[in-house]
């Protein structure tokens, strides 16, 4: 052991990323001073960012972590949406042995834990009192899928404790993918309420006089929705959720969906016509952030008319809902502009590019009346021809070299979309570079 505290820190750090989890912390435990030698690249590794679900023995695990000597590593705090069964639908079925009785027991009681956990406030109380021992907390976020760069063990990340709890009972915990409650999950209203309890426990933080350091809200999902209620704000929590809300410089919001109570407004191109406020309150929302200057939005389940009237109505919509025909205040329809050399996005192109970073071993590779289509409801059409061929409806191409040769193919393409109809770069990914670089593991 002697020897091994006598290697250089950096080259015991390359030893130690070759070990698995389980026998990093054994290493960590054979003597004080080896374990005091790791602990900061342990803590930056395990606890600079770390991923909990709204589940009260995972937030037990976050404040008894924020309240150790690891909270002032945690940065960036991400709260997964998955939750029990709820205790009404969870299957009644005789139990063939005893441990399965234990186990349908354990489920069972922590589904009737969770309804109690977040009906009574107390998943509020804690997530505030962990916000409050976390002094470099920056970023907060909520995802529904499990970030698989976690090299060490070649596996995911999980939210802290459940493994252990699908290990107890045999069964999975659930995502709220449905457009409504199933009784099975919760439905996306959960989503939103996740996002109203973590908005609260940062402004009742603020309260406390904790200085929070929290400037970044992302809201990531994969499979499920952010419904608009999500951000109507009750009128008894809007001191505390204004706290939390005054210091956000970005916001991301994934997986937004239109709501069926859409309110009517004033058209703001026809001042003389109502339409349908979609994102009513999204847009009530964004105007409550003052220091915001990075903001990105995923509609990909808004309509493309629905998309493009929030769009134009979002600066200057009223607050007053009371109002049958909140309208917007101060603006005048934009006249159109055509831009000359614009940019349309080129559908095959972006496939080819993928297909050259898969590294795929292609030899030979025919393309012929391609077509695209990019839309939701208000469909767009397209077409791709290649310049500098015989025939600009085909391009055949044959090599060794795919990836090297890719890019003299899409160069050649000349993608041309409906005249009447401006095209749209759809994104179907909200994640930055690193976000997938996913918290903490069990």
């Amino acid at each position: 052991m002697a020897d091994l505290l006598n290697v250089p820190l950096e080259v015991l750090l390359q030893i130690t990323s070759y070990l698995t989890t389980p026998e990093y912390g054994y290493l960590r435990r054979t003597c004080k001073q080896l374990e005091a030698l790791l602990f900061g690249a342990f803590s930056r590794e395990f606890f600079s960012k770390r991923q909990f679900a709204l589940i009260e023995f995972s937030i037990q695990a976050l404040v008894d972590i924020a309240k150790s000597r690891l909270g002032p590593s945690l940065t960036h705090l991400i709260i997964h949406i998955e939750h029990p069964f709820s205790p009404f639908s969870y299957p009644t079925r005789p139990p063939a042995s005893r441990e399965m009785a234990v186990r349908d027991n354990r489920y069972r009681a922590e589904s009737i834990n969770h309804m109690e956990f977040i009906n009574t406030g107390l998943d509020v109380e804690m997530l505030s009192d962990a916000v409050k021992h976390l002094p470099n907390l920056e970023t907060i976020g909520i995802r529904d899928f499990y970030s698989r760069n976690r090299t060490r063990d070649d596996t995911v990340w999980h939210s802290y404790g459940c493994p252990t709890f699908l290990k107890q009972t045999k069964d999975p915990l659930v995502l709220p993918y449905s457009s409504s409650s199933s009784g099975r999950d919760r439905g996306p209203e959960y989503t939103g309420h996740i996002f109203l309890t973590l908005l609260r426990a940062i402004g009742i933080a603020k309260v406390s006089g904790q200085s929070s350091k929290v400037t970044r809200f992302e809201v990531l999902l994969h499979h499920s929705s952010l419904p608009d209620q999500a951000f109507k704000i009750p009128n008894r929590f809007q001191a505390e959720v204004s706290l939390a809300m005054s210091n956000l410089e970005a916001i991301f919001l994934d997986g937004l969906s239109e709501s069926a109570l859409d309110f009517v407004v004033n058209d703001i191109v026809d001042t003389a016509g109502t339409i349908m406020g979609s994102g009513y309150f999204l847009s009530r929302f964004l105007a409550k952030l003052p220091a915001l200057q990075h903001l990105r939005l995923n509609f990909q389940k808004y309509g493309v008319p629905s998309t493009e009237r929030f769009l134009l109505w979002l600066a200057n919509a009223r607050s007053d809902t009371a109002h049958a025909t909140a309208s917007p205040t101060g603006s005048h329809p934009s006249k159109q502009l055509k831009c000359k050399h614009d940019t349309q996005v080129n559908l095959w192109a972006r496939l080819c590019d993928k297909m050259a970073a898969a590294d795929l071993q292609l030899h030979k590779l025919e393309l012929s009346h391609l077509t695209q289509t990019s839309g939701d409801q208000d469909e767009r059409r397209g077409t791709v021809s290649f310049n500098g061929s015989k025939n600009a409806q085909v391009k055949t191409w044959r090599g060794s070299a795919f990836s090297q040769s890719v890019k003299d193919i899409t160069d050649k393409m000349d993608s041309r979309w409906d005249e009447e109809r401006s095209d749209v770069d759809y994104d179907d990914s909200m994640d930055d570079d690193d976000d997938d670089d996913d918290d903490d593991n069990e």
